[in-house]
């Protein structure tokens, strides 16, 4: 689910509230990053969640209807397509949503009026009116249409953003992410599929995993050296003029370049170059760039750049 430039996100996060805060606990930071890299999880269980949501809403509609005291003939025998879509039946009965449901808070059913608001939202939509009119049915059919709701109603729906930003700051830079997991997901489903339909996994492999912690650890052991190669590089600034966020940055590209023999120079380099545009100034990118591809060159001349495989460096 996590691609390597959300764990570089995550990591920065919590470096900067380590060296912003007055611990100097490494345990703390490691439990901070792991929570909220579960937390990215959590939130693409949600999200799938609400989809279960709202057809549970659409259900319940339903179920009131036929028991009106003067039900209309329209109540009594109501138009089933969207509550017996093949899709959002497999994430209903999905064991692992199940076991999300019944093991962790799960906030919809507290906000009840925010399902009923979208699941209102997508019955006035031209969207539902051409699915629930369409007399031909196929699995294929019903797939598209789920991901056609989800990325609609759901994907950019502030109210949604809203009401789970208040539930965990972690989820401020998940959205993206989650939302792609949850695409994903809707597309890996099959004819086929039962119960037992696998969930995005948090990470793509132990690999990424091991990326995250050791990124972290790593940049906050070697702080002081990555400084010091951060001041004689940038020899015509002095080091109270370096941003914060820059300072950050460069010493996790600086770990990078070190530790993980993996990865191509070219890759960190652009990957901080596209994190300072979110994150820092907009000349950052051009000072990042200079110091770390200077360093780049350094570390080679002195052999301590070392990376696995033709052309990485």
């Amino acid at each position: 689910m996590l691609n390597r430039r959300h764990i570089r996100i995550k990591v920065l996060q919590i470096l900067y509230a380590f060296f912003h805060s007055e611990s100097e606990e490494l345990t703390k930071s490691e439990r901070d990053l792991n929570n909220s890299l579960e937390k990215a999880h959590s939130l693409y269980v949600h999200l799938l969640l609400l989809l279960v949501a709202i057809k549970k809403q659409a259900e319940d509609k339903i179920e009131k209807g036929k028991n009106k005291l003067l039900p209309t003939q329209e109540d009594l025998s109501p138009n089933t397509k969207f509550t017996h879509n093949n899709t959002l039946t497999l994430l209903a009965e999905n064991l692992s949503l199940i076991e999300h449901f019944e093991n962790e808070e799960v906030y919809w059913d507290e906000n009840p009026e925010l399902v009923g608001k979208i699941f209102r939202q997508i019955q006035e939509s031209e969207t539902y009116a051409n699915y629930i009119n369409d007399q031909n049915t196929s699995f294929l059919e019903d797939r598209k249409f789920v991901s056609a709701l989800f990325m609609e109603f759901i994907a950019a729906n502030e109210d949604v953003h809203t009401f789970l930003e208040e539930k965990s700051i972690y989820w401020l830079d998940d959205f993206e992410v989650s939302n792609l997991a949850v695409i994903k997901t809707i597309k890996s489903l099959k004819p086929e599929s039962d119960e037992y339909a696998r969930l995005q996994p948090l990470f793509k492999d132990e690999e990424d995993r091991t990326f995250a912690s050791n990124l972290l650890k790593r940049t906050i052991l070697n702080s002081s050296d990555y400084t010091k190669y951060i001041v004689e590089t940038a020899s015509n600034w002095d080091e109270e003029r370096i941003s914060d966020m820059d300072q950050l940055l460069m010493q996790m590209a600086i770990c990078e370049l070190l530790n993980f023999e993996t990865i191509p120079v070219k890759v960190t380099l652009n990957e901080y170059i596209e994190l300072s545009k979110d994150y820092s100034s907009q000349k950052s990118k051009i000072f990042i760039n200079g110091v770390i591809d200077k360093l780049a060159i350094r570390f080679k001349e002195e052999g301590i750049l070392k990376k696995l495989g033709r052309g990485l460096v």
